[in-house]
């Protein structure tokens, strides 16, 4: 199979279901609300007390926590929503979120887990010469090996061990159509970052405040409707990537 198809046909699903931008726009949300609220928090701790206490580290392990456990959330009500749609239920936001939360346990393991291997990970950021180099190929190996792993929670019912094993297994299958599909996703962000990019400049060098503040405006506008299109073409992508990959096994 071409892998241009299940893009045009993720993006065709997000055409005919557009309630199902709600969920990166939520998980967005989520993401602003928890990070302001531990900077707030950090904030005031540093202005009454200068240095770093107890209290400080177990608020940012707090709000590390609850971050990944909402976009986690998220991404799995999204794949329930997408699962539905494609075997032709209609996109339902909060039967979706109800369907993800009656297994909170296990997401709550895995947002630990995924949280925890990449801030390992993150430490080998401190070997001298290849630290950086070294941190960016073990996470973009780990986010490769389990990347169908929530789905195969979420669809097929699976716990944390075994649907990470599943999404390992299914590497070999699934890679070449993960790269180039994420690849193709990425193609029109990319495309709509230059415009807005440039509708920015032509604001700025019209030696004017008000182009200035348009093109700001509109670069703005055009950056957070990639971001949120990129972001649901992905999940549908995922979703659809593990039912053919489950199928065919």
């Amino acid at each position: 199979m071409s892998t241009v198809q299940p893009v045009r046909v993720s993006f065709g699903v997000l055409r005919n279901n557009r309630r199902l931008l709600v969920f990166p726009l939520l998980s967005g949300a989520a993401l602003a609300l928890i990070s302001g609220g531990v900077a707030v928090l950090a904030f005031l701790r540093d202005w009454a007390e200068p240095s770093p206490s107890t209290f400080d580290v177990i608020s940012i392990g707090v709000g590390y926590l609850l971050l990944g456990f909402a976009l986690t959330l998220s991404s799995a009500a999204m794949i329930c929503a997408v699962d539905g749609v494609l075997r032709g239920e209609p996109a339902r936001i909060g039967v979706n979120y109800r369907r993800a939360l009656r297994h909170w346990r296990r997401l709550l393991a895995w947002s630990l887990l995924n949280t925890t291997v990449l801030l390992l990970i993150r430490q080998l950021e401190r070997i001298p010469v290849v630290g950086w180099i070294t941190d960016e190929l073990f996470s973009a190996g780990w986010a490769v090996a389990t990347y169908l792993a929530l789905p195969a929670m979420m669809i097929d019912g699976l716990g944390v061990t075994e649907g990470t094993r599943r999404s390992a297994r299914m590497l070999r299958e699934t890679f070449s159509r993960q790269v180039y599909g994420s690849l193709w996703i990425a193609l029109p962000m990319v495309l709509s970052v230059v415009i807005g990019f440039v509708a920015f400049m032509l604001g700025v060098e019209s030696n004017s405040v008000g182009p200035a503040i348009a093109g700001g405006l509109i670069a703005a506008l055009i950056l957070v409707c990639a971001l949120l299109v990129g972001a649901t073409v992905s999940g549908i992508f995922r979703t659809m990537l593990y039912r053919d990959a489950s199928t065919a096994a």
